[in-house]
């Protein structure tokens, strides 16, 4: 199973996406694509097919579509061009350019993530069930440790510190609006698991979630952490003790 997060040259996540088929295309128009990358006033995104991500047994791989800007992948901070079909391995990032303005070039991302190359890569999204209404997560802030309640039975689930930040902070917005699933925008949860330290993104933050999703997908759990486009992201809890 791959997970990709799709962020826009501004870094607003546009769509976290998993895919349903063999082959993914991606461009610019809508009937024509199965990732849409708008808007893109200066068209610099091919219309069809700009590029593609394409599944072999259990690997993943990109290829360029003949686009005339190309496409890029960026790999341990080093930004190349595709010259030739090239497999994907788990938090690259491909590259395709949207934004030249004041010089400066800006590309729309797509970050890729929950990349396992034992899964069943071309297993359509939404094929395991869900959770129901006694699937929950508990976090105890007091003993960081979180707990997927699921039919009666609690597993504990080991994740790491910025993880515990990041449901720490959304546990106890739940806990405060009274609501098992509180929205949490972008920036609250930034700061909530950096505080003020620089250089940190929202692709960052869409790959830590897709850490806890992975670790909560063989529960058939992953969606107990849902992303609101655009503004942030949910987190189901258990329900207080009366």
């Amino acid at each position: 199973m791959m997970e990709i997060a799709v962020s826009g040259p501004d870094g607003v996540p546009l769509a976290t996406i998993q895919p349903a088929s063999a082959r993914v295309t991606v461009g610019r128009l809508h009937d024509a694509n199965d990732i849409v990358l708008e808007p893109d006033p200066e068209l610099l995104v091919s219309r069809v097919a700009h590029c593609a991500l394409e599944a072999d047994g259990a690997r993943w791989f990109v290829v360029d579509g003949g686009s005339v800007n190309g496409t890029f992948l960026r790999r341990t901070g080093a930004l190349q061009q595709i010259a030739a079909r090239t497999q994907l391995r788990e938090g690259d990032v491909v590259c395709i350019l949207g934004s030249t303005q004041d010089g400066e070039h800006r590309y729309f991302e797509l970050a890729v993530g929950a990349l396992d190359e034992d899964s069943q890569a071309t297993r359509a999204a939404g094929t395991r069930p869900g959770p129901t209404q006694e699937t929950c997560l508990e976090y105890d802030a007091a003993q960081a440790r979180l707990t997927l309640v699921q039919h009666g039975e609690r597993v504990e689930i080991s994740i790491r510190a910025q993880a515990h930040r990041l449901l720490g902070y959304m546990a106890s917005r739940n806990r405060v609006s009274g609501s098992d699933a509180a929205l949490c925008t972008h920036d609250e949860l930034m700061h909530a698991v950096w505080a003020d330290e620089p250089m940190h993104s929202r692709t960052e933050l869409a790959k830590l979630v897709w850490e806890l999703r992975r670790q909560l997908e063989p529960f058939g759990a992953s969606d107990l952490i849902e992303n609101e486009r655009r503004r942030g992201y949910r987190v189901r809890t258990c329900p207080a003790d009366e």
